[in-house]
């Protein structure tokens, strides 16, 4: 499999482009034609910076759709109670944990990859988590748990939607014979086969349902397969495209969820990783290098 690092070099060495890799393989100086762009991490600069860095925090990206009457799952902001934004701050998560009857999840505001995301129901982790989330955050996000049955993402480039696909928990089924630790491999091999499972002896019973993590998030062993209906596909990607032209903005991806038959944006991403997904789709690392060539390419038409 092609990583990204390889990715970027090859086509940059195919359209006869230097690449100048810098920060131990986190940068990219991209130069043509006299003209200098650059790549950081998987921020491409074809998002105006500050939109970028509103998209990266997930209370002023909820602020901002609330504003723009885009459906959006609801966040509220809490300071680090060490500064002086967050003098209320104990008593606004008493006051949120309750208003969300005692369902929550908790993550650093500026957050992402699911990193530090916590599912909470009882008060004493609520207070327990929350202390450990400051210690590294100067400000955390609360919201609602939802209890999402589909997650969906879109790439679009330039108001052109160029992937979609469903994220599905890593849940396996037992038959019998086999333990959670060999389901579990067999389901995501790429994921699960760098894993310590060991305490995954169990043999589930036939039928038996396991789930490994309740995120839908690709790199903590989530799945990804292509949509088939064409109209929820067609619905996805024009609530996706929708989205990108009321916040003005160019090459992203979109999640979106389903809940209680309304489709709602989790979040958007200005970092468009697209590797990760290229394991389970057909012909996904030729469909992961043609989008982001043709980014690189948009780069340099600006």
């Amino acid at each position: 499999m092609m990583n990204y690092k390889k990715m970027i070099t090859s086509i940059c060495e195919e359209e006869k482009i230097k690449c100048t890799i810098i920060s131990h393989d986190w940068g990219f100086v991209l130069e043509k034609n006299n003209i200098i762009k650059y790549i950081i991490g998987y921020h491409f600069p074809l998002n105006d910076q500050a939109i970028g860095s509103i998209m990266d925090d997930k209370y002023a990206l909820y602020d901002l759709c609330h504003n723009l009457n885009i459906p959006i799952i609801e966040y509220q902001i809490l300071w680090n109670p060490q500064n002086s934004y967050g003098k209320n701050t104990n008593n606004l998560l008493n006051n949120y944990f309750n208003l969300y009857n005692h369902n929550v999840v908790l993550k650093p505001n500026l957050g992402s990859q699911g990193n530090d995301v916590y599912h909470i129901t009882k008060k004493k982790d609520l207070k327990k988590i929350s202390k450990k989330l400051f210690l590294k955050n100067f400000s955390i996000s609360i919201c609602p748990f939802y209890d999402i049955s589909h997650e969906y993402r879109v790439i679009v480039l330039d108001g052109v939607p160029r992937l979609s696909f469903e994220k599905i928990k890593s849940t396996v089924i037992g038959d019998g014979e086999k333990s959670i630790k060999e389901l579990l491999i067999e389901l995501n091999p790429t994921y699960f086969s760098h894993i310590d499972l060991k305490k995954y002896k169990k043999v589930l019973k036939k039928g038996e349902v396991f789930t490994y993590d309740w995120r839908f998030n690709l790199n903590k062993g989530a799945t990804a397969r292509l949509i088939t209906s064409q109209k929820l596909k067609k619905d996805i990607e024009d609530f996706a495209v929708n989205v990108t032209k009321k916040l003005n903005v160019r090459f992203v991806s979109v999640d979106i969820i389903l809940n209680n038959n309304e489709f709602y944006l989790m979040e958007i991403n200005a970092g468009v990783c697209i590797d990760l997904v290229t394991n389970f789709i057909p012909n996904g690392e030729q469909i992961a290098k043609n989008i982001y060539k043709d980014a690189i390419l948009t780069m340099f038409k600006d």
